[in-house]
């Protein structure tokens, strides 16, 4: 069989828009950032139901709840604490996050954050601790990978050894800035944690999934504010080296510089090299030649193939994070995973040598 019957009959095994068959319902407190919106839909779309909407900006609590018009707007974080639902997920200011989520395990509750979930390691430390006595879990969604369907055709393919080991990850991270559309504690690095814990987190979370290491060091790694000098310490460039404990290493680059002129909020790409051929994915467009997403290639040791995915494995997390919560399972993510890659990313933000923009090379 070729490598593309190969890659069908993979995809033909993708179970897309399975539903749960146990009643399973959540809400949201804070959504500072739009990664909620998609979050919430990825959970009604695994059948989940959503209970109470919180946020400070009820303009914003309202765009959900006109989404959802079953939902019920909450007057108050404790309302939501104290309401039936199974989870709560978030995408509050990032500094908040573990507070919440420290809240959220104490009532009893699962908690669903959006990346990054954590801006120091005391708070991993703390949330660690709170859900090793607890029987809930600490999830983040890490939506470079589990809401993209060649990331997640691409771990398939690793898994049935297309490629062979895989031996080194390249990730890149551009986004467009927009800064007139963001918040104030976007630009303050207290509050979002920088640019290596806010944006590299996906690409820490893709090195350990695709290279099958279950931990990693950050060898090296710098930031630099090359543009935005109005912005103080504030970063728009950062890039590190991994070397996990396989030995497979990856290079990761990211940054607020996409052009206007792209379609997209970026071009973001990963390319996974392995030892009998490599995978790239073009996750959002294929510059140049169409604005839909999810692309994969993959060249192997008889032929070069390219793989149209949008639209035809779907987004099984979801599905099994909830499964997870109801069973006490791991399929989705492993609770060591949420940390050690929340972990990577302080770890890679702290070592970081922050260059004065230009003036470091002049």
């Amino acid at each position: 069989m070729g490598l593309k019957e190969t890659i069908e009959e993979i995809i033909q095994s993708f179970e897309q828009d399975r539903q749960i068959d146990q009643p399973f319902s959540f809400s949201v407190v804070g959504m500072d950032h739009g990664h909620i919106f998609g979050m919430v839909d990825g959970l009604c779309r695994a059948g989940a139901t959503l209970h109470h909407v919180y946020d400070r900006d009820k303009a914003k609590q309202q765009k959900l709840l006109d989404k959802y018009p079953t939902a019920i707007a909450a007057k108050s974080v404790e309302q939501v604490l104290e309401d039936s639902s199974d989870m709560i997920a978030t995408a509050i200011i990032p500094a908040e996050r573990a507070a919440l989520g420290m809240r959220v395990i104490a009532q009893d509750k699962h908690f669903f954050s959006a990346k990054a979930g954590f801006t120091t390691l005391e708070q991993v430390k703390q949330a660690r601790e709170a859900v090793g006595a607890s029987t809930k879990s600490w999830s983040i969604y890490f939506g470079e990978r589990l809401g993209v369907e060649s990331a997640i055709l691409a771990e398939a393919l690793v898994n049935e050894g297309l490629i062979g080991r895989v031996y080194q990850v390249t990730g890149s991270g551009p986004h467009r800035l927009s800064k007139e559309k963001r918040d104030d504690w976007f630009f303050d690095r207290n509050q979002n944690g920088g640019i290596l814990i806010d944006i590299a987190s996906h690409q820490f979370d893709q090195f350990l999934i695709y290279t099958g290491a279950t931990d990693a060091k950050v060898m090296h790694s710098k930031t630099a504010n090359y543009h935005h000098p109005e912005f103080e310490d504030w970063e728009d460039f950062g890039d590190a080296t991994l070397l996990g404990n396989n030995g497979a290493t990856q290079y990761v680059r990211v940054d607020w510089f996409t052009p206007d002129g792209l379609a997209k909020w970026g071009d973001g790409r990963t390319v996974l090299f392995g030892t009998d051929g490599y995978i790239e994915l073009r996750k959002s467009l294929d510059v140049g030649r169409t604005s839909e997403g999810n692309h994969l290639y993959i060249v192997d040791q008889k032929e070069e193939l390219y793989v149209p995915v949008e639209g035809r494995v779907g987004k099984p997390y979801f599905y099994d994070l909830i499964k997870d919560c109801q069973n006490g399972t791991d399929q989705a993510m492993t609770q060591e995973h949420v940390f050690r890659v929340s972990e990577l990313a302080i770890e890679a933000q702290e070592k970081a040598v922050r260059l004065n923009g230009w003036e470091d090379i002049k």
